[in-house]
């Protein structure tokens, strides 16, 4: 299986609007410029398929997501699998349950959101990621 990336956001401030950008260093805590990156933190990126934004009717980065992923149904993907992504290597750690900002962006979104809001990687390998690079399974 492989995806494409269509779309990568940072969120450089608490509570702060993401940022769409067309390239970012994953480093060791997540994207760089990202308030959320943190090396602890197994939520480091939060990576969301094209198809959910599409059920939904939603512009990318309305659902506060860092990766943007076309061709593979991310929430699929079991824990511990590992990816290529441009430069990277990314961890699956799990998935994002859907909390109650999805419901002041539509009534309702955050149940319906629920077992398609997401999947959080971590950063193994630091490298570029592009709009437009493959995602493959490792």
């Amino acid at each position: 299986m492989r995806g494409t990336v269509r779309a990568l956001f940072v969120t450089p401030e608490k509570k702060g609007k993401p940022v769409e950008i067309e390239q970012v260093q994953a480093a060791q805590g997540g994207f760089d410029g990202d308030f959320h990156a943190r090396v602890a933190n197994r939520r480091q990126i939060l990576m969301l398929s094209t198809d959910v934004l599409a059920e939904f009717r939603l512009p990318p980065g309305s659902l506060r997501e860092n990766m943007v992923v076309e061709g593979i149904d991310v929430m699929t993907l079991p824990a511990d699998q590992k990816l290529r992504v441009g430069d990277a290597v990314l961890e699956v750690t799990g998935p994002c349950e859907p909390c109650i900002q999805m419901d002041r962006l539509r009534d309702g979104l955050r149940s319906a959101l629920a077992g398609k809001r997401g999947m959080f990687v971590r950063v193994l390998t630091p490298g570029t990621i592009r709009v437009g690079d493959a995602v493959e399974m490792q």
